[in-house]
């Protein structure tokens, strides 16, 4: 009995030999092979690691020279402080068996290993929303490996949902941003140790944000924003099938009109440039594009730019598309910015439409008199039958919406002295001008009918004979 107990343990220590320890690697990654110690002291330890058939050691350590390499053996392994063998990146031409020999002083023990491999293959990249698979692939080995699917490390998903798949294949019926993108963990338990295969998926949607910017024509500029959920490289989304871009804009006031606002460049650089032939009134930027970032950035404001903009990505089977509309809040005054003292003005505060019962308009002014009357809610418009000299100030219209402010616009208002005193004084100074230049006509009209009176009274008078005398010419006194 006792010799078949020492047979069978002796069958096992020899099978022990000759089956190398498996260990799984994913290309391009890191793996390590772990070295079993035979000494408590290993400063007395010779240690060298074979690969394959091969008899020169591709790494050693020796307590007299330390860890040398062989000269005409290209290597990418490297000992760590335990004398394991670590593998970085592993390659193709690794996926063999790897020997570990080890010498104290007359006693040799050996050990191997075989690297197997284990992959997921690439994931094309998916439109938020399509299919996904992701597949862990490894090579047959007499150990049969637990799979164990972890998800990104960003996922707003409960990661609880994963642990119950444990077979290689993993479908996703629904791909989502929040949940899918990023990277994909295939973690295999076997023999009591671990090995993992990542890679990257790449969920194509564009940002959610929301649906009306509020500005105002106090603002400069105004940036409209569109964006890749995810940081997706353009190599990814043109290997995908991207064919352009575009950004568009519809005015409010004139909703069946559609301008083309600017077209995705690709070569040389991905950018955003202008339309050939583009004459719009909104005035968008052309830029390059270096991330994910769509957005139209430093939009001038003013009232022209009210409107719906659309941002486009164009793909072969599909094409993406945000909406945003864009709202500029304005102060117009019936009087403009300076008005004179005691006159109506009337003052509006708009976005150029009436605007929604749950938008709320709030006035305020540190100097108007006027402003401190009004009793909330405020109205959008304002008629002030007298404004006074003390009203001049910053008046500032505020346009709120359950609570939150979303924008406000400020006008400088000038009351100044009405110039009356002058104009009534230039009033008088002509009346007078003109009845002094009206009597003096009078008066030399007067002097010049009596000139002509006078004259007619000293005139002497002539006559002309019935009968004249033969010889006798002219005219003679009577």
């Amino acid at each position: 009995m006792l010799c078949w107990i020492l047979i069978s343990l002796f069958v096992g220590f020899l099978n022990a030999q000759e089956n190398p320890m498996v260990i799984y690697a994913q290309i391009g990654g890191t793996v390590t092979l772990p070295r079993v110690k035979v000494e408590e002291n290993e400063n007395n330890v010779y240690v060298n690691w074979y690969r394959g058939s091969e008899n020169t050691p591709t790494i050693m350590k020796n307590p007299q020279s330390g860890i040398q390499r062989a000269k005409d053996v290209k290597t990418h392994a490297n000992l760590l402080p335990d004398f394991s063998l670590q593998i970085s990146p592993v390659q193709h031409s690794d996926y063999e068996i790897w020997r570990c020999e080890q010498h104290v002083l007359r006693t040799t023990s050996e050990k191997t290993y075989k690297l197997y491999n284990v992959t997921i293959p690439k994931v094309p990249a998916v439109i938020a929303g399509d299919p996904l698979s992701l597949e862990c692939k490894m090579d047959s080995s007499p150990v049969k490996p637990k799979v164990t699917w972890i998800p990104p490390e960003n996922s707003d998903c409960d990661p609880r949902q994963y642990n119950t798949k444990t077979l290689p294949s993993f479908p996703i019926s629904y791909a989502s941003v929040k949940c899918h993108s990023g990277v994909w963990t295939c973690k295999l338990e076997y023999d009591g140790r671990e090995t993992e295969a990542k890679t990257t998926v790449f969920i194509i949607e564009l940002s959610p944000f929301p649906d009306t910017i509020f500005t105002s024509s106090s603002s400069s500029t105004v940036d409209i924003p569109c964006s890749l959920s995810s940081n997706i490289p353009w190599s990814v989304l043109k290997e995908f099938g991207l064919r352009g871009g575009n950004w568009s804009f519809t005015p409010l006031s004139y909703p069946n009109s559609t301008q083309s606002l600017l077209e995705l460049s690709m070569d040389p650089v991905v950018s955003w440039s202008i339309p050939q032939g583009a004459d719009n009134k909104v005035k968008a930027e052309k830029r390059e594009l270096k991330d994910q970032d769509l957005s139209i950035r430093n939009l001038p404001v003013s009232e022209n730019v009210r409107g719906v903009y659309t941002c486009d990505l164009i793909f072969n089977t599909k094409k993406l598309s945000r909406k945003v509309t864009v709202e500029v809040l304005k102060i117009s005054s019936s009087g403009g910015s300076r008005v004179y003292d005691g006159q109506s003005v009337n003052l509006t505060c708009t976005l150029g439409h009436q605007h929604s019962s749950d938008l709320e308009v709030k006035w305020s002014c540190s100097s108007c008199s006027f402003i401190s009357s009004l009793k909330p809610p405020h109205p959008s418009s304002l008629s002030i039958p007298e404004v006074k000299l003390k009203d001049s100030g910053k008046l500032t219209c505020e346009l709120w919406k359950n609570g939150k402010k979303l924008t406000s616009a400020v006008l400088s208002l000038r009351i100044v002295k009405a110039p009356v005193d002058i104009w009534l004084c230039v009033a008088i100074s002509g009346g007078v001008v003109g009845f002094i230049l009206l009597l003096v006509i009078v008066i030399i009209c007067i002097r010049r009918h009596r000139q002509m009176m006078m004259y007619r009274r000293r005139k002497t008078k002539f006559c002309c004979c019935n009968n004249p005398q033969q010889n006798q010419k002219g005219f003679y006194k009577t």
